[in-house]
C-alpha cells in the first residue's frame, strides 16, 4: 500500500499519569473504538454511520487535559470543571490542522486510552509523515553530497516500519531506540522530505518480502551477523558481515565517524561498580556485589572481528557476557553502554584485583545490517541509495511495496 495511505500506530507514551493537547487549528473529540473514524470539525463518520462527538477544540489556546482516572481516561478543557470518561478517546484535527501532545507537534490522529501503568498515547498518521518525523534523527542533516545516504536511511526506515506493522497490540512501534527514533513535525526537515519523496514506497526486499532492516551508526570496518552481536537470535542472509573497507586502500567508508575508534578506562573502584550495578541483570551474580574483580578473559571472535563473551571472574565466583551484553555491564561511569563489542583489553593487576581495566575499540553500535557513518562515505564516494543498501543487506534487492 502505498506510503500516502498506509496508517502507522506509533507510541509516544506509554505510562504516564496525564498529559495536554492542544492543535493549531480546530479538533474534534470522539470515542475510539476498534471501527475507523474520519473525523472533521463538526462531525466523525464511521462505516456505520455518525458518531457522536466529545467536544470540540480550537486553537493553541484552548488547552486539553486528559489524565488516567482507575480503567478510563478524564479529560475535558484544562481548568473546566465538567469532565467526562472513556476506555479510549480519538482526538482528530479539522483539514490543515496539527495536533500537539505536551507541546509537541505530530501530525494525524492522536488515540489516548488508559492501561494499568498509566495513559497510553498512540499517533496515528500515514507512512510517508511518520518517516518524515524519522529519517532526521536517524541520520542527522547531511551535505548535498551525502544525499544518497539520506535516500538510503529513508528506505531503511521505511522497510523497518512495514516489516513492524503489528495487529495482536494497539500499536505498530514505539518512538524510541527500542523500535526508530520519532520526533513528529518538530524534526521534519527539506532534505530529509526530499529523500523521502524521492525514494517514495521504495523498500528493501528478500524474496519479494520486506525484511526487517537493522542499522547503526558506524560499524568500524565490517559489519555483523545477527548472531554475533544478538545470540540468542537466529542468522538471517541479509545480515551477514560486509566489509567496509575502501577497496585499493586502508582506509574505510565509515573511518569519518567521531566513534570510529575509541578508548574506555576503569579503575579498580569504577569496575567494581559497574558490575555490581549491572551484572547481576545479565549473568547469575549476586544482588549484594561480585566482590574483587580478579580477572577478564575474551571467550573467542566472531567472524567480522568481535569479541564473542567475556569471563568476568570475581570473588564470588566466574560469570560469562556474550555479545551484545558486554555492552550493557561495562557501562562508563554516567551509565552510557560500551560503544560496541569490537574491541581489544589491557588490564593491570594489583593484590590480586584488576587494578586498571583499558578498552580501545572501534565503532558504535550493534554493528547489524547498515552502517550509517558508512554509507555517508559510500554516498561521499558516488554510489546511489540503492548500491548502498545492497551493499549492507547482501542478496537483497531494492523495489516498491506490493500494494
Amino acid at each position: 500500500m502505498s506510503g500516502t495511505k498506509q496508517q502507522v500506530r506509533i507510541a509516544i507514551a506509554t505510562s504516564v499519569p496525564e498529559g495536554k493537547l492542544a492543535a493549531t487549528g480546530s479538533w474534534v473529540v470522539a470515542q475510539a473504538d476498534s471501527i475507523f473514524l474520519l473525523c472533521r470539525a463538526q462531525s466523525c463518520s464511521t462505516s456505520g454511520g455518525m458518531a457522536s462527538i466529545l467536544g470540540i477544540g480550537r486553537g493553541t489556546a484552548q488547552e486539553w487535559t486528559f489524565a488516567r482516572e482507575g480503567d478510563r481516561v478524564r479529560f475535558g478543557r484544562t481548568g473546566a470543571a465538567s469532565q467526562t470518561q472513556l476506555k479510549s478517546v480519538l482526538v482528530s484535527p479539522s483539514a490543515g490542522s496539527i495536533l500537539t501532545w505536551e507541546g509537541k507537534l505530530y501530525r494525524g490522529e492522536i488515540v489516548i486510552s488508559a492501561t494499568d501503568s498509566g495513559l497510553l498515547v498512540v499517533n496515528r498518521l500515514s507512512m510517508d509523515d511518520y518517516l518524515r518525523g524519522v529519517v532526521p534523527l536517524e541520520i542527522g542533516s547531511r551535505t548535498p553530497a551525502e544525499f544518497a545516504a539520506v535516500q538510503a536511511q529513508a528506505v531503511a526506515a521505511r522497510t523497518y516500519a512495514y516489516k513492524h506493522l503489528n495487529s495482536t497490540r494497539p500499536f505498530d512501534m514505539y518512538a524510541t531506540v527500542q523500535d526508530q527514533v520519532y520526533g513528529g513535525v518538530d524534526a521534519e526537515k527539506p532534505q530529509s522530505d526530499s529523500a523521502i519523496a524521492t525514494t517514495a514506497d521504495v523498500v528493501v526486499l528478500y524474496n519479494g518480502q520486506p525484511i526487517t532492516t537493522p542499522y547503526h551508526s558506524t560499524c568500524g570496518g565490517s559489519t555483523a551477523g545477527v548472531s554475533e552481536v544478538w545470540y540468542d537470535q537466529p542468522d538471517q542472509p541479509y545480515l551477514r558481515p560486509v566489509s567496509d573497507r575502501i577497496p585499493g586502500s586502508d582506509n574505510y567508508y565509515c573511518d569519518s565517524s567521531p566513534r570510529f575508534s575509541w578508548t574506555q578506562s576503569y579503575t579498580a573502584a569504577g569496575l567494581r561498580a559497574v558490575m555490581d550495578k549491572y551484572l547481576t541483570a545479565y549473568a547469575k551474580a549476586p544482588k549484594n556485589g561480585v566482590g574483587k574483580i580478579t580477572d577478564i578473559r575474551e571467550q573467542g571472535r566472531t567472524p567480522s572481528g568481535r569479541v564473542a563473551a567475556l569471563i568476568v571472574q570475581t570473588g564470588t565466583g566466574n560469570y560469562t557476557l556474550r555479545g551484545n551484553d558486554i555492552r550493557f555491564v561495562l557501562r562508563d561511569p554516567k551509565g552510557a553502554i560500551l560503544n560496541s563489542t569490537s574491541f581489544t583489553f589491557a588490564k593491570e593487576t594489583s593484590g590480586g584485583e584488576i587494578s586498571s581495566f583499558t578498552v580501545n575499540g572501534r565503532g558504535y553500535g550493534h554493528g547489524i545490517g547498515m552502517c550509517q557513518w558508512g554509507a555517508i562515505g559510500r554516498a561521499r564516494a558516488g554510489q546511489n541509495y540503492r548500491t548502498i543498501l545492497e551493499t549492507y543487506y547482501p542478496g537483497t534487492t531494492i523495489g516498491r511495496i506490493a500494494g
